[in-house]
């Protein structure tokens, strides 16, 4: 497939990955966007967006007959918004994580609700899939593990994974990706908030599914134990933004509160799930102590950013 966009009927769509220094992934998921874009295919353009200011994937880009868009600026919400800026006049922006795969409808469901609802966001499914020898403890807690929604359900927060974006909607609404977050995460969740605060909408595409394959080096307990613990510091520095000093401060009191009675609550019950040797009630409870450990820490003004990068390894 060329990279020009011929004219057919539906919309043009922009396929936009963000990546940072996952070079060794791309031809693989270039070719699956090809092979799974269905009859929107020959509306489709597909383009890089590449996080590191190394330009690590131009090379990947022009192999594969992509085009390339550079984001040096660091963090997942600025590449995002690379992606909506690199659109044409009309597209639809389809985003998807450099370390997922497209699954066969993929691009052709989230297109179908967009047109059946016009929504500003239609938000697909990310079926995280644990590698064989798994901690089953780790496997039964519900770590990074997505809830299915029924299409055409229309929803009160967004992750953006897999996502059509209508770039013309949220261009007019003046919604954008907030890039000062930097490294931290929690941008699917702003974006989200803003597009339904300017009277847009979030749709569900239960049958648009991508999968992502989760290395070993995640399938540890002390991973997902720091992950969990930083998504909480995220959401409760999120929600107790306020540009009044006073109003920030009594938000930060309510989450601290909160969060150290969620964590003396599921603590407690874990211990008592671990002592009668119910294995998936511990490991569930267990994640809901650690995320109140992480509302408590954000509370505090204390955040560990949930995509910190090394000087030589990916996000």
């Amino acid at each position: 497939m060329s990279n020009s966009s011929p004219q057919g009927e539906g919309p043009p769509v922009l396929v936009a990955v963000t990546t940072y220094r996952r070079t060794e992934l791309l031809p693989a998921l270039v070719a699956a966007i090809r092979a799974h874009a269905g009859s929107a295919i020959g509306r489709v353009r597909i383009a890089i967006v590449d996080n590191d200011p190394l330009r690590s994937a131009v090379d990947i880009a022009t192999d594969a007959g992509v085009d390339y868009v550079s984001e040096p600026t660091p963090g997942i919400a600025a590449a995002r918004q690379a992606a909506l800026d690199a659109a044409r006049v009309g597209e639809l922006v389809a985003m998807v994580d450099d370390d997922v795969m497209p699954q066969a409808g993929w691009l052709e469901t989230l297109i179908e609700v967009w047109a059946s609802h016009r929504p500003a966001v239609v938000m697909g499914y990310v079926e995280y899939v644990w590698p064989d020898g798994t901690d089953p403890w780790i496997v039964a807690g519900g770590f990074m593990r997505r809830r299915r929604r029924r299409t055409g359900q229309y929803l009160d927060a967004l992750a953006t994974g897999n996502v059509l974006i209508d770039a013309t909607q949220v261009r007019s609404m003046g919604v954008r990706f907030d890039a000062s977050l930097g490294l931290a995460g929690g941008e699917d969740m702003l974006f989200g908030k803003a597009v339904l605060a300017a009277g847009g909408s979030i749709v569900a595409s239960a049958d648009s599914v991508v999968r992502d394959e989760i290395p070993l080096a995640r399938t540890t307990r002390e991973f997902v134990r720091r992950r969990t613990v930083s998504q909480g510091q995220m959401r409760t520095t999120l929600l107790t933004r306020s540009r009044s000093p006073l109003r920030r401060v009594l938000l930060r009191a309510l989450h601290l509160g909160g969060g150290v009675l969620r964590l003396i609550v599921f603590s407690i019950r874990g211990m008592l799930a671990h002592w009668r040797g119910n294995v998936a009630a511990h490991a569930v409870l267990q994640r809901r102590a650690w995320f109140a450990e992480g509302r408590i820490l954000g509370a505090l003004g204390r955040v560990t950013p949930e995509y910190a990068r090394s000087t030589t390894g990916t996000a």
